[in-house]
């Protein structure tokens, strides 16, 4: 009986979700979903100790996913990022960032600017140091941007954020590995 059924569901969430994405659309069809992704940077807000290292400098990719809740006013936002570190022999971290939260923008022509909160977990895996383990750890992330229009359905984003974890070290030299940066992301946007 489930195998009749899941190709029937299947088939029939595929016909409504054209329905579905028009319904969201916006006021003057401003599109309200909208999928990013591209380069991304952080930098250093802080500096260590000497019983801490910092996690910085670091080039990487974010990509994110906006959901309307209330027309394209507000809706909620997933974003996921990564971030490599290989110039330090000693010390090459990879951080991965799984964030979620709401989203407010404002549309002014074909431009908008926004502001969103995000918590969730962000992840460090440490090569090259055999006695720094991996680490997950709660992760924050405030900030905002500016889309600016250069076709209905595509647009170019500059975002900045400030953000910030604790990573535990198991270390004799140092016991914890700082993540309190800022970051810059930029990168083409679909909205539909």
């Amino acid at each position: 009986m489930v195998r009749r059924f899941l190709p029937s569901l299947a088939w029939t969430l595929m016909m409504a979700a054209p329905a579905f994405l028009t319904a969201q659309t916006g006021r003057a069809g401003v599109p309200g979903f909208e999928i990013c992704g591209g380069y991304s940077y952080v930098f250093n807000t802080y500096n260590p100790t000497l019983n801490s290292v910092s996690v910085s400098g670091m080039n990487g990719w974010d990509a994110s996913f906006k959901a309307p809740l209330l027309r394209s006013f507000f809706g909620i936002k997933g974003d996921v990022s990564g971030f490599y570190r290989a110039d330090r022999p000693q010390f090459n971290p990879r951080t991965y960032f799984f964030l979620a939260g709401p989203q407010v923008g404002l549309r002014i022509r074909r431009a908008s600017v926004f502001a969103h909160g995000m918590v969730g977990v962000s992840h460090l895996s440490v090569s090259a140091v055999s006695s720094v383990d991996s680490n997950t750890a709660f992760a924050m992330a405030l900030g905002g941007g500016l889309d600016v229009g250069i076709a209905r359905w595509l647009g170019w984003r500059i975002t900045g954020d400030f953000y910030n974890t604790y990573y535990h070290a198991k270390n004799s030299q140092f016991d914890e590995i700082t993540n309190f940066n800022g970051r810059i992301s930029t990168g083409p946007v679909l909205r539909f």
